[in-house]
């Protein structure tokens, strides 16, 4: 009892989504049509692929590297968020966070003199949720609109390339609030990175990229993919976040099953009919259940997918609760700083509301 307590409670999203699914079936009929089997597959195989890459040890590299680049306080967090921003479009925000805010926090314990440590943390995750929104493997959310609605690449591209630049702006923005501060100079050894892996890595994934933009059927590459990688490293199979996968899946089925109640259906769609009704929306909905189910709920029920898009993404700003990316960040940084816990939320809050303000004025202005 004790081990099925624990198992349900340390991750409390995919315990919800365990729940509506069940209650959902005495409404519905269930059906395996219900479940986008493409992006449990793509996930899947990102999932194991990035787990790989994580071994490989190439963020650490580039986060050490950043530290000898940095003279000021200001150049040091401004870095390590670039790199936050950057390396999550293609390792995801919840991988970027984990592998970099540790780092992060490691350096700045090397700093006791060092300010703006809260700031930076909250910048570090607020950049990861940003610029995983670039590709449509940068997220899950992503990942599953762009395969609902069947979006082409070049119409993705045109959608977030707006996100990218607003959010470079804004971070630039941001590091205007730091203060400088001269930080002594601290030699840290450079790990290497195994070259010869680089050309086996690529190609896994690029591999898994043709399948995700429908050049290549994912049903095919994606199955060979996984199983490369098991062979290369079995020890990852251990590591992959299951609760997740499962946790996509008892969406699909519960918006299917809810699908079917016409009167629920109905009062839905007359929600989300405009532009404007849906980014403000699904923003309001991620703030309560965070942007991934957000998407999953909202998307059968309405055609506005680039509203949609840039609702759930900007959504992930704003509550703790917007992104599950949020809660990593909180509970890594609560883990080296347990007395802060209280005055990171305040910030993180407050940083959050001015960027998400930012967003809404931005694309309330496009829309």
């Amino acid at each position: 009892m004790k081990r099925l307590y624990t198992f349900f409670t340390e991750d409390l999203l995919f315990s919800l989504s365990f729940l509506i699914a069940i209650i959902s079936c005495y409404f519905g009929k269930f059906s395996l049509h219900s479940i986008d089997f493409k992006v449990i597959f793509c996930l899947l195989g990102l999932m194991l692929f990035i787990k790989n890459l994580e071994k490989f040890g190439i963020l650490t590299y580039f986060a050490d590297k950043m530290i000898d680049f940095s003279s000021t306080s200001r150049d040091l967090i401004r870095n390590i968020v670039f790199l936050s921003f950057f390396s999550s479009m293609i390792l995801t925000n919840d991988v970027a966070i984990l592998t970099l805010m540790p780092i992060y926090l490691t350096i700045i314990k090397k700093f006791p003199e060092m300010g703006d440590k809260i700031f930076g943390a909250v910048l570090l995750i607020v950049a990861a949720n940003l610029g995983s929104s670039f590709f449509p493997f940068g997220n899950p959310q992503n990942l599953f609109l762009f395969s609902y609605y069947s979006l082409s690449t070049v119409t993705f591209f045109k959608w977030s390339i707006v996100l990218l630049i607003s959010s470079i702006i804004f971070l630039l923005i941001s590091f205007l609030f730091i203060k400088k501060r001269v930080l002594p100079k601290h030699h840290t050894l450079v790990p290497k990175i195994d070259k010869r892996k680089i050309p086996f890595f690529s190609f896994i994934g690029c591999s898994i990229l043709l399948g995700i933009f429908n050049i290549l059927p994912y049903y095919v590459v994606i199955p060979i993919a996984v199983i490369i990688l098991t062979i290369y490293d079995k020890n990852v199979l251990r590591q992959i976040d299951y609760k997740l996968l499962w946790t996509f899946i008892f969406f699909f089925i519960a918006v299917g099953n809810f699908a079917q109640i016409e009167l629920l259906s109905t009062f839905i769609r007359e929600q989300f009919t405009t532009n404007t009704q849906t980014f403000f929306g699904s923003i309001l909905v991620s703030q309560i259940i965070s942007n991934v189910p957000a998407a999953i709920l909202i998307a059968p029920f309405t055609d506005q997918s680039q509203a949609l898009f840039w609702g759930v993404n900007v959504g992930g700003l704003g509550t703790i609760i917007a992104s599950l990316a949020n809660l990593i960040g909180f509970k890594l940084y609560k883990e080296y700083y347990p007395k802060q816990s209280k005055v990171f939320l305040w910030q993180f809050t407050a940083i959050n509301v001015v960027f998400l303000l930012f967003f809404i004025m931005l694309f309330g202005f496009i829309l």
